[in-house]
């Protein structure tokens, strides 16, 4: 177990560190660069030319005719480790790191800059300057909340935000890009967003998520997907139906794309290689079918297709996003992980975890029927909610180098019947129970934004399990 102080190295043993790299370095022969997540960018670097001793200026016309290759180390429980499937992207090419945690590139995949993802640790995006390079990366637990689209373009939200983080109660944002109506924000804007007139101005939320930025601060950009009362009217033939005929409208009679179609997956793909600039993560929401009845792909396809078709989103938007250089996440339903079968919404955490980097089930207490998970009133009982939901989905991620569960945890009163207050007792009975469970991570769900500040502040002494 580890506390969140201890992921950050002391002083003496960053150096102690640095010295034996550098050492390994010497022992290989070779002219090696060392960068650390928490590294500044040098002002003058330079990239290795491939001849002994010869640099040549960084630019986006350099030429280069030696492989890249490196290796990314983590630190685990005070140890340098090889990081074995990190994500690792130059731009122009993607690869995985092998169990020592080495990578390589041809001189064409290269590009003068480097990404790497993996979950659980910050994310690199910086320019290389040397052949070989090595990084370490930096161990990340999530404390996060939720800031609405209509919500965080108002200057006094984003000076709340920056209040939190100078206080440290939060290390990570979750900001709207792409909102339940279709709208994006500019920043996100791609040609088809603009053809559908769905564009709104984001500039000040770039500008925002650039000072987060400064501060160190997780991005997290939520892109509600296939429900979208934007999209569908425009591309019918990428859109869910109705049985008796038109587009399907929900409960909120609101259209859905549709995630069987190669245009619809795309346009929200693209969305999130767009946003890639201000952010550290994409995660997809409402990427499924709907539950109502009435829809007519229900009917046409079988679970299996179902699952296919969310599976295939998930891998498709890992290519395009690994690559830019950002994480990627899911949010699904909680009840997902404890059910035998797809909920007939076509999720499943075995099939999704291997693309993505983490899955985030929304296991509100107050979103389970009484009776579920052995309670008569659900609600009544946030912790032990919580994390029998969290321990069913880290069961069902067995694979080495699959997403790691951080959970949407509930910040906001019970609407149940019996209408619980939730206040912070509630919801850090739920943070402890999701580092309990397993968990890495978690973000709290409250869009009215009256967050329980003690809750963060308990949070701060948590330990959470290793990975």
């Amino acid at each position: 177990m580890f506390s969140e102080d201890a992921l950050r190295p002391t002083g003496l043993l960053r150096f102690v560190t640095h010295r034996f790299i550098l050492l390994l370095a010497l022992m290989a022969g070779a002219s090696l660069g060392v960068v650390r997540a928490e590294d500044p960018e040098p002002a003058d670097a330079q990239v290795g030319g491939g001849t002994p001793g010869g640099t040549i200026a960084l630019t986006s016309s350099v030429t280069f005719t030696q492989n890249l290759t490196g290796h990314v180390y983590v630190w685990d429980q005070g140890r340098l480790r090889p990081a074995a499937q990190a994500k690792v992207s130059t731009g122009e090419a993607l690869v995985r790191t092998d169990s020592s945690g080495r990578f390589e590139f041809e001189p064409e995949q290269r590009t003068g800059t480097l990404s790497i993802v993996k979950p659980g640790y910050d994310i690199v995006r910086r320019p290389i300057y040397y052949d070989q390079s090595v990084i370490v990366l930096r161990n990340l637990v999530v404390r996060a909340i939720y800031i609405p689209f209509g919500e965080v373009t108002k200057p006094e939200v984003q000076a709340w935000v920056h209040a939190l983080v100078d206080r440290n109660l939060i290390n990570a944002v979750v900001v709207d890009i792409k909102n339940e109506s279709g709208q994006v924000f500019s920043i996100a804007a791609t040609p088809t967003v603009e053809q559908i007139e769905a564009s709104r101005d984001g500039s000040s939320v770039g500008t925002f998520l650039e000072e987060l930025e400064g501060k160190g601060v997780y991005r997290i950009g939520r892109v509600v997907t296939f429900l979208d009362n934007t999209y569908p009217w425009w591309f019918r033939d990428n859109a869910l139906h109705h049985v008796s005929g038109g587009l399907f409208l929900d409960g909120m009679g609101i259209t859905w794309s549709s995630a069987y179609t190669a245009g619809a997956r795309a346009y929200n793909i693209e969305i999130g290689v767009a946003a890639a600039e201000y952010l550290d993560e994409i995660q997809y929401d409402y990427v499924r079918l709907p539950y109502e009845n009435g829809l007519r792909e229900r009917f046409e396809n079988t679970e299996a297709q179902r699952v296919a078709a969310i599976t295939r989103f998930a891998r498709e938007a890992s290519e395009a996003l690994h690559l830019a250089g950002v994480a990627v996440s899911f949010d699904t339903f909680g009840v997902v992980s404890t059910a035998n079968n797809d909920q007939g919404i076509g999720q499943s955490v075995e099939g999704l975890a291997p693309y993505l980097d983490y899955i985030s089930p929304m296991v509100y207490p107050s979103g389970w029927h009484p009776g579920s998970l052995g309670f008569a009133y659900p609600p009544a009982h946030p912790g032990p909610v919580v994390q029998i939901n969290v321990e069913a989905t880290v069961a069902r991620i067995t694979r080495p180098g699959s997403a790691l569960v951080r959970p949407w945890l509930q910040d906001f009163h019970d609407y149940q019947r019996r209408g619980l207050p939730y206040n912070w007792e509630q919801v850090h009975a739920q943070i402890a129970a999701t580092a309990a469970g397993g968990g890495i991570g978690f973000m709290l769900w409250d869009p009215s934004l009256a967050y329980e500040e003690q809750a963060l502040e308990q949070a701060l002494s948590l330990t959470w399990p290793p990975f």
